[in-house]
């Protein structure tokens, strides 16, 4: 275990965090500023000035912010002599995310500007970050709700030709959080952020899981980060529901935590497993047959409760269950994975495939890792147990919050929702615990049960 102690307080703190860590690499956060409060919109004039971004840009925003830019942001930039070019981005119907978008508001920037600022939450940051990573100049964000990680990573998720990737982004200068602003976001966006932070103890005990069979990298430093704020948002998870002014403090200074985690090991290990692989089956899946998205956190949230309980169903085995003679049998060759990719992802089974070849390995090498489970079970699952909250505690502040539980308050359907349970983990090279859950054979007993246990 790491022994670094994170500084206390917001994110503001762990600005111009630069450390060797015991995990062998350098943890570094680049993003140069952070304002979380009430009022922060008021210093962006300042913030612009300190960092030395004083030449010509854009802000940019969609049809839904426009107003609220107006009213909140424009005055501001105005008093203090700052023009800057305006581009509401609209499209017919809502914004994706994706590279190809990104690339159409790009193509809409005058030509010239040495950075832009972007107004919003998710989908305009993941956009405006990558294309100002294309481009090559910095990048400011005002951030409207807290309903996502992404403001302070180093990651746009976007999808690419329908096939939901991660691609690499800059991190930005700058990050202003007006909490004024962020407790009048749409309730479910607040929620989202939530459904999104709860499934910190998941996505690390993954990372963990693939550590130990793999040998796969692995710090502790991210979940410390994460786990900051965590016991005041699940212990106040009503007022969060309720727009607490205090507690959307927290849930947004946890958000911009949890991006720190994943910007300072370069990789999105730390806040995305197995949950997130459910919430992006159920997004490909949308785009795919041309039905509406949901909120990413929304989806990321109820795919906690399933991982948290797929979690609990193993723990509750032991050693002498692990059949790795049955696994042998079962073990599956890259032509049937195939066939299982081109039933499930349809137009996106290629580019799918390329991810989960590299999930497949010779059974010596699965046999190997089998046994080492098999030898090491309770040492193993005291060492993930530290990461693992109970899927009861979790339920209980996202029912306090309001959040969705059930895939059916998503419109996600009955075969979505089973099929992303069992077919999801083949779109990442990622191991998580549905992949150890298939393995073992326990996954195919499971899968009708947690399907009617959480379709709703």
């Amino acid at each position: 275990m790491c022994s670094l102690k994170i500084p206390e307080g917001g994110p503001e703190k762990l600005v111009g965090l630069d450390f060797e860590c015991e995990c062998g690499r350098r943890h570094r956060v680049e993003v140069r500023h952070v304002s979380v409060g009430s009022g922060a919109i008021r210093n962006v004039p300042r913030v612009l000035g300190e960092l030395g971004l004083t030449g010509r840009f854009a802000v940019i925003c969609d049809k839904t912010i426009r107003p609220i830019a107006e009213r909140r942001l424009f005055p501001v930039l105005d008093g203090a002599g700052i023009r800057p070019e305006r581009i509401c981005f609209e499209k017919e119907g809502a914004v994706m995310a994706s590279v190809e978008i990104s690339d159409e508001l790009r193509s809409m920037l005058p030509a010239g500007l040495e950075f832009l600022m972007v107004m919003g939450s998710g989908t305009m940051n993941d956009l405006t970050k990558y294309a100002a990573t294309v481009l090559g100049i910095p990048c400011v964000v005002v951030a409207t709700a807290p309903s996502m990680n992404g403001y302070t990573s180093s990651i746009s998720a976007l999808s690419a030709g329908g096939f939901k990737t991660t691609q690499r982004a800059t991190p930005v200068a700058a990050v202003i959080a007006d909490i004024d602003i962020q407790k009048c976001a749409p309730i479910e966006m607040i929620r989202a952020g939530m459904g999104d932070l709860l499934s910190k103890n998941v996505c690390n005990a993954d990372w963990r899981l693939g550590n130990r069979l793999k040998n796969t990298y692995f710090c502790e430093v991210p979940q410390q980060m994460t786990r900051r704020q965590e016991r005041y948002y699940l212990e106040h998870a009503r007022e969060v529901g309720e727009r607490d002014t205090e507690a959307v403090r927290q849930l947004t200074e946890a958000i911009m935590n949890s991006g720190f985690s994943m910007a300072i090991v370069g990789e999105s290990s730390p806040s995305s497993g197995s949950e997130h692989l459910l919430s992006h089956y159920w997004e490909m899946q949308c785009e795919l047959h041309d039905r509406p998205t949901n909120l990413h956190g929304a989806q990321v949230g109820i795919g906690t409760l399933i991982a948290a309980e797929v979690y609990e169903r193993v723990r509750r085995k032991s050693a002498d269950d692990v059949d790795i003679e049955k696994a042998r049998r079962n073990y599956r060759t890259a032509e049937d994975w195939h066939a299982t990719v081109r039933k499930h992802y349809g137009v996106l089974a290629d580019k799918t495939f390329e991810e989960t070849t590299l999930k497949i390995v010779p059974w010596s090498v699965k046999e190997k890792e089998l046994r080492i489970l098999k030898s090491n079970w309770e040492e193993i699952w005291r060492d993930l147990g530290r990461f693992l909250r109970p899927r009861a505690e979790i339920e209980h502040a996202m029912k306090e919050a309001g959040c969705p539980t059930r895939t059916g308050e998503l419109n996600i359907s009955h075969e979505d929702t089973r099929n992303a349970i069992r077919y999801a983990r083949l779109q990442r090279n990622r191991y998580t615990i549905l992949d150890l859950a298939d393995e073992l054979g326990w996954q195919e007993g499971w899968g009708e049960e947690l399907t009617e246990e959480f379709a709703g």
